[in-house]
């Protein structure tokens, strides 16, 4: 499969950093115009004077994906609006059935700190291994000041029976995590991955910052951090919970996969022992307890 993606010559060193940070090798020998080239495991880029992007075989559609992740990063730099420091916050373990759910805040003092979160390779978690987020957000965390908020699943179970809605419940998380942050570094500007409509009130008051909260958020680079964050604290507390409660690795997100290993838990270990792995307001669940337990 072959991608041309048309670029400026500003945007190329920003895509160059993030494909290198994804683990791409520069070649040595470069066609005729060209001013690199990138392997990857399973496609090469090759950037041209003109500006011109040539994406190569069967992983394109995924390597089409960092380009274009890092042509946002490129444009949220760019947009004179969002002044320094600048505070982006994530989630993760939302949509997963197993393990906790995790708010992050991520902040950059400077514009050196925000292209330096490119460089690192932090872009939306959904579009890296396990293994990547793991290791991009080691390099993240020694950048700029985070935060991360974990709730494990029996604490999770017990906020979300107080509050009857995730989103409420998140944003009493945000609240907290992305205010205090934003205060300890004197934030100008806070942004936002839309979650819900919820997401628009996080606060009453009048905050000292300006608030952004956009779908797709991780085109800002504090966003990506937050979101790379965020997911390898969801990776690092799915693990432990099921080490700790005897079941090894658990399943990540929501599959027929998931449901029939939280059927296989409920069976084994009732309702109680349920409650210590997974989110109990879950769908799935309460049909499969009504079904064992009715």
């Amino acid at each position: 499969m072959n991608k041309v993606l048309q670029l400026t010559a500003q945007q190329l060193p920003s895509v160059r950093g993030s494909l290198q940070a994804a683990g791409f090798a520069t070649a040595a020998t470069l066609p005729a115009g060209a001013i690199f080239l990138l392997r990857g495991h399973d496609c090469v880029v090759t950037a041209y004077r003109s500006g011109k992007i040539l994406i190569q075989g069967t992983g394109a559609l995924e390597a089409e994906a960092l380009v274009r992740q890092a042509i946002g990063h490129e444009s949220a730099q760019n947009e004179g609006e969002v002044l320094f420091p600048v505070v982006g916050g994530d989630e993760s373990g939302k949509g997963d059935l197993f393990g906790p759910l995790v708010v992050a805040a991520f902040a950059a003092g400077t514009v050196i700190d925000r292209q330096a979160v490119v460089e690192a390779g932090a872009r939306d978690c959904k579009l890296m291994s396990d293994e990547e987020v793991l290791r991009v957000a080691k390099r993240v965390a020694q950048i700029g000041r985070s935060a991360v908020r974990v709730l494990m699943p029996d604490e999770y179970n017990a906020a979300y029976a107080r509050s009857r809605n995730v989103n409420i419940l998140l944003n009493g998380l945000y609240a907290r995590l992305l205010a205090d942050l934003a205060a300890e570094v004197k934030a100008q500007t806070v942004i936002l991955d839309k979650y819900g409509p919820r997401a628009l009130t996080l606060w009453e008051d009048v905050r000292p910052f300006r608030f952004i909260v956009e779908t797709h958020a991780e085109r800002y680079p504090e966003v990506a951090a937050a979101s790379v964050l965020a997911r390898a604290a969801f990776l690092h507390g799915l693990g432990k919970v099921g080490l700790e409660n005897g079941y090894g690795i658990l399943p990540k997100g929501s599959s027929r996969e998931t449901q029939s290993y939280m059927r296989k838990v409920a069976h084994e270990r009732g309702e109680k022992g349920l409650r210590m792995v997974a989110k109990m307001n879950f769908a799935p669940i309460r049909d499969c307890l009504h079904d064992l337990f009715p």
